[in-house]
């Protein structure tokens, strides 16, 4: 590095330690005006670099792409000279990295407005942080008994007529039909899986297909397959990989959906508070219907029911996003704070308030959903986000 280079890495750290001051900062903003491109990614990568000491950090930080993203390949440039956006979109992700904020970085979608480095935000004492949601689920058996699963040791929790439950693994239940062959005039016996606000769990139905219930979720299913058809019951969101059976058809029920499936991968969401109901297909097809309405959807395309009964196809949905809380992570592209603390509410079990007018500032990036909620609230900071957290609420003063 040449000494101007030395210059500006010196104070790219005095703004990422949050020691900087006015006539500092002053300055690194003219060097980010003025240094090449080159010379400011040199820079960011080294400082970037340096935080990746730890292989367990690496491995959860996915560095390859996440390098992508700090060095601005996900992130369009301005066309002007000044490069703003982009390399406060850098700022942010090295900060958050630093900080310790596992692996995420939220950018503002605000051209050339700095990031709000004094804040009133209110965050708990470590000893009153709100932990993230985890592995937590009920079970309710056709004959009316209630399994807690997370204080349930692995094992067989039941087993009736060859039919067993079985908890193999920290927050994953089989059902198993064993040998069982299908009854002529069988009689269902429906169990009930539920999520509560921070909960999540998986699901091996006795076909063999897998589904992955997100908080604030249920599914009912059989505890076997009868007939031509297989049929559950969805409240709330769920990621499905369905069992191929050539003939036997895969229904999924949700309040305002059917879907109908062979063998496929797809996500489902339908909670009473979103304004759509949303069908993502990443792979196979699907048949989805409301009332007189059908629609088929190939893979990579997305159905949306609108709160007017209308169905739209997006034919290039953002699979990443819609499925990143399977994989223990928020995504956001374009997203109101409104619809990011939606999701944070459910994942964190907290209530959300807003004070004054609503901002129209639209959010992207990523986050562990393993983090605690301060770590959270203080990345949604650097994009300008004002909150105070009271006890298990939060208010957002924008």
């Amino acid at each position: 590095m040449n000494s101007v280079s030395e210059r500006f890495y010196f104070l790219l750290n005095r703004f990422l330690n949050k020691s900087i001051n006015r006539e500092e900062l002053d300055e690194l903003l003219l060097l980010l005006d003025t240094l090449p491109k080159e010379e400011i990614d040199q820079v960011l990568q080294a400082i970037y670099d340096e935080t990746l000491v730890s292989p367990l950090l690496a491995e959860k930080l996915k560095s390859e792409e996440m390098l992508k993203q700090i060095l601005g390949k996900k992130v369009a440039r301005p066309v002007s000279k000044r490069h703003s956006l982009s390399l406060y979109v850098k700022l942010a992700a090295t900060a958050a990295v630093l900080a310790g904020l596992a692996f995420g970085v939220f950018i503002l979608q605000q051209k050339n407005k700095p990031l709000n480095l004094q804040t009133t935000n209110t965050a708990p004492s470590k000893e009153s942080d709100i932990l993230p949601g985890g592995n937590k689920a009920t079970l309710r058996m056709a004959d009316g008994t209630t399994i807690i699963l997370n204080d349930s040791p692995n094992g067989l929790l039941a087993n009736e007529k060859g039919i067993s439950i079985k908890k193999i693994a920290d927050g994953e239940l089989i059902i198993d039909a064993g040998t069982i062959k299908n009854d002529e005039t069988p009689t269902q016996r429906w169990n009930i899986v539920a999520t509560p606000r921070g909960g999540q769990y998986q699901i091996r139905l006795p076909d063999g297909s897998k589904v992955w219930l997100n908080a604030a979720s249920s599914l009912r299913f059989p505890s076997q397959f009868h007939g031509n058809e297989r049929k559950v019951e969805l409240s709330g969101e769920a990621y499905f990989e369905i069992a191929k059976h050539s003939n036997k058809a895969f229904k999924v029920i949700s309040r305002h959906l059917e879907v109908h499936v062979l063998g496929t991968d797809f996500n489902l969401l339908d909670y009473d508070n979103e304004t759509v109901v949303k069908t993502t297909l990443v792979n196979g097809a699907v048949k989805i219907k409301r009332g007189t309405q059908a629609k088929l959807l190939k893979p990579g395309q997305q159905a949306l029911l609108h709160r007017n009964e209308t169905i739209t196809i997006t034919d290039h949905a953002d699979i990443e996003s819609e499925i990143a809380w399977k994989n223990g992570v928020f995504i956001f592209k374009d997203a109101s704070i409104q619809h990011v603390m939606e999701q944070v509410a459910r994942w964190y079990d907290i209530e959300v308030e807003y004070t004054g007018v609503r901002s129209k500032k639209l959010l992207n990036g990523s986050v562990s959903r393993n983090v605690n909620l301060s770590e959270l609230m203080n990345m949604l900071a650097y994009t300008g986000v004002n909150y105070e957290i009271r006890g298990r609420k939060v208010l957002i003063k924008n």
